[in-house]
């Protein structure tokens, strides 16, 4: 019995095709519910994966685990697989199955945007209210590119970080980049990559406090809500929780928690479990 299990946030979707214990892996764009583009989502999703005939697909998705947000990837998905039935749970959801099986555990996901979530027995049992990138989303790619962008125009940084980052911006006038965030369909994303293109190693100490601000924010605005003890295993994934590994770890610790992991991306974590044998579902 194939079937397809997607990894899906704001920015890339990891799609997983299980047919046995055979896998194969495909990216896409990211299926956020609250920024779905139906004509050009859907033309690369048919692209990439509508050859493909799963029995069930299992949707873990950002943005789901709520009525209308499931029915608007359910819609989205359901052309393109006509004959599937389509299962869809939240990213926390997929996270907590993919790294602790039936076990307990702390996700928490900085990606794009961020949250964090305690599984006990293989569920989500409480989250985090991550609020989204316009108002939350602490340590996130999202949150990353606002501070940057703050750090650049109001010229609050250093003159040896303004310049870094400008370099690395090429130096977009005020009114181009606000033209590009604000116009945006997806601002988020808009947001994110101005992250991804200035944060690479090496880089003045000042942008490196800033990450680690934007983690600390993270770790007593949103893990904090979940009332951890000490020795909870967590497991943090996305894109800048692995990016910068070197300063979450030890702020992490720090704080207090001395059980922390990276595991990215998550689909891996879900073929290492199919390869093995194990029923995931």
């Amino acid at each position: 019995m194939p079937y397809l299990i997607a990894d899906s946030g704001a920015t890339k979707t990891d799609w997983l095709y299980v047919d046995g214990t055979d896998t194969t892996q495909f990216k896409t764009q990211g299926l956020h519910p609250s920024n779905i583009e139906q004509l050009s989502d859907s033309v690369e999703v048919e692209n990439q994966i509508g050859r493909l005939t799963p029995e069930t697909i299992w949707f873990f998705g950002a943005g789901c685990g709520n009525p209308v947000s499931d029915e608007t990837v359910r819609r989205f998905l359901q052309p393109i697989f006509p004959n599937a039935t389509i299962k869809i749970k939240s990213d926390l959801d997929g996270s907590g199955k993919a790294f602790f099986g039936s076990g307990n555990g702390v996700v928490a996901v900085l990606g794009t945007g961020s949250v964090a979530a305690k599984i006990e027995n293989g569920n989500v049992v409480k989250k985090s209210a991550a609020l989204g990138f316009a108002i939350g989303d602490e340590g996130s790619a999202a949150d990353l590119g606002r501070r940057l962008l703050k750090l650049y125009y109001r010229k609050t940084g250093k003159e040896k970080t303004i310049d870094f980052v400008g370099d690395k911006l090429g130096h977009k006038d005020y009114g181009t980049m606000m033209n590009k965030i604000y116009r945006a369909g997806k601002p988020n994303r808009a947001l994110a990559s101005v992250a991804g293109e200035v944060l690479h190693n090496p880089m003045p100490p000042e942008l490196l406090t800033m990450i680690r601000d934007a983690f600390t924010d993270f770790a007593d605005n949103q893990l904090v809500q979940l009332e951890l003890l000490p020795d909870d295993e967590i497991i943090f994934t996305g894109k800048v929780a692995h990016v910068h590994k070197n300063i979450l770890i030890p702020l992490l610790n720090q704080k207090g928690y001395k059980n922390v992991g990276i595991r990215y991306p998550v689909i891996s974590a879900w073929r290492e479990r199919i390869k093995a044998g194990e029923s995931v579902f």
